[in-house]
């Protein structure tokens, strides 16, 4: 097995491990906070977060990538840069700081004020942290980065029920924030500062190259971020922090499997991606599998939300969420083409070619925007959930045509054809997950009948793969065998 494939395993290890216990300490905060604060407080701190994130999205610079993409780094570059990033991020915090008059204005909510101010501080504590964590990405180091992740999230998430419990509120949300950017950054500053230790040198020259590389970096990340958002500002804006905090519970349990699963892909295979980007049959293959392995993973999580949710909602989260129960039947759909389309970022920045990104950026948002203000506007919340579904899927069409065709040549065939497994097998679990509904719905009490569904399901995905495709399992049996014979 080769140097860069054990590396890419080894990645792929750690980096799974720590977004499975990232998940499940998320899953457990927002249940855990789902029984003590209000739809009003997610409203709130959703409001907040709309500026904070395309704030936070310009203190990188769009550096971060540049450093991995190169190849010719030295320390004095890297010295530049880090105090590049403390700079830009001060810099950016306190023009969040003085502007949270204007947001409270936006929104027309007071209680907004003190929230923006302090979340501003996260424009700012990222960036002690946040080079060595390129750099431990760029060696493909993932298992320093991976514990580092467990125990920040750990922390936020006892500051943030601590906080709830407390009758904090929404600063219970903002304490987690923060406590987590303080924790995750103070841990990279121990471990990285032993082996890339920056010195006190600024020399304009030694930018050359990153911020041309960094701006369309850093531009896309911005656009992303408001389009990301653009729904959080109408709703806020057209009705009123409940029924944003209604939506955005909604999305935020629907988008944090691809929230934590896309950039675990996305770290892993960039530097692969780097590593192979003048090879274009070793490029196609790896992103086609990428894709698949993306398929296998959200199908069976998607589809059994959208059927399970009018089950799982008022059974772990409580009855006040109900509200919430169709849109993220809906919502599910949404996310689970929008995995599908993510991957495409690291492919385009290993190739150099985040010009191209920005461009596909661009018409994203030209198509993103307008569709949500329809939505919203004329049809509500729900109207803004269907017009999620009708976006994602004129966005993956412009992927592959855009993007895909240039950088691995035609490959639609292959495309449909990796997707086609996770979501038919996804699809037979469904059925069967409905079928053991209606027969157990009479029988059983809500609770049990959950359980059953969860389990069913879960029995059915793997029986079917099996079924279908026991080369999978037979690629993890000799992977498990070949580790175990190494560890002897």
């Amino acid at each position: 097995m080769s140097s860069l494939k054990k590396k890419g395993i080894k990645a792929a290890k750690w980096s799974s491990i720590a977004t499975i216990v990232t998940i499940v300490i998320q899953l457990l905060q927002l249940v855990a906070l789902s029984r003590i604060l209000s739809p009003i407080d997610y409203g709130l701190m959703s409001m907040t977060m709309v500026v904070v994130a395309a704030a936070v999205n310009l203190t990188d610079a769009g550096i971060s990538n540049a450093i991995i993409h190169r190849q010719d780094v030295t320390k004095d570059h890297l010295s530049s840069l880090y105090i590049l990033n403390l700079v830009t991020g001060a810099f950016i915090g306190v023009i969040i700081f003085f502007s949270a008059p204007l947001v409270v204005w936006f929104y027309q909510e007071p209680e907004l004020l003190n929230p923006v101010r302090w979340m501003a501080l996260l424009c700012l504590l990222p960036a002690f942290g946040q080079q060595f964590e390129v750099l431990f990405r760029k060696e493909l180091k993932f298992d320093n980065i991976a514990k580092i992740q467990i125990v920040s999230y750990f922390v936020g998430f006892l500051l943030a029920v601590g906080g709830a419990i407390a009758g904090f509120g929404v600063y219970a949300l903002v304490l987690s924030n923060l406590g987590n950017a303080f924790v995750k950054s103070f841990m990279l500053l121990v471990q990285g500062w032993k082996k890339w230790t920056p010195q006190l040198h600024f020399a304009k020259k030694d930018l050359k190259g990153y911020l041309s590389f960094g701006v369309y970096q850093m531009s896309s990340n911005v656009i992303q971020s408001l389009m990301s958002n653009i729904d959080y500002i109408l709703i806020g804006r057209l009705y009123s922090a409940q029924v944003l905090g209604y939506y955005s519970f909604a999305f935020q349990l629907c988008t944090m499997p691809v929230l934590k699963l896309t950039p675990l892909i996305n770290t892993v295979s960039l530097p692969l991606y780097a590593k192979m980007q003048d090879n274009m049959e070793r490029l196609r293959s790896g992103y086609i599998k990428t894709i698949s392995l993306v398929s296998y993973l959200n199908a069976p999580i998607y589809l059994g939300l959208l059927v399970t949710a009018p089950v799982l909602v008022p059974f772990i989260f409580g009855a006040k969420w109900e509200p919430s129960v169709i849109l993220i039947q809906v919502l599910s759909l949404a996310m689970l083409m929008r995995s599908l389309i993510v991957p495409i970022q690291p492919l385009l920045q290993a190739k150099g070619r985040t010009d191209m990104y920005f461009r596909y950026t661009l018409m994203g948002m030209c198509i993103q925007v307008p569709g949500l203000a329809v939505g919203t506007y004329f049809w509500g919340i729900m109207g803004t959930c269907v017009a999620y579904v009708v976006i994602q899927f004129l966005l993956m069409i412009i992927q592959y045509h855009y993007a895909m065709r240039r950088m691995i040549g035609p490959c639609l065939r292959d495309y449909l054809r990796s997707m086609a497994p996770g979501l038919s097998y996804g699809l037979i679990m469904v059925a069967g997950v409905l079928l053991i509904n209606y027969l157990s719905v009479a029988v059983f009490s809500q609770e049990a009948n959950f359980v059953i569904q969860v389990a069913v399901g879960a029995l059915i995905y793997f029986a079917v793969i099996f079924l279908f495709n026991k080369e999978l399992f037979q690629n993890i049996k000799n992977r498990l065998i070949s580790k175990t014979k190494l560890a002897k």
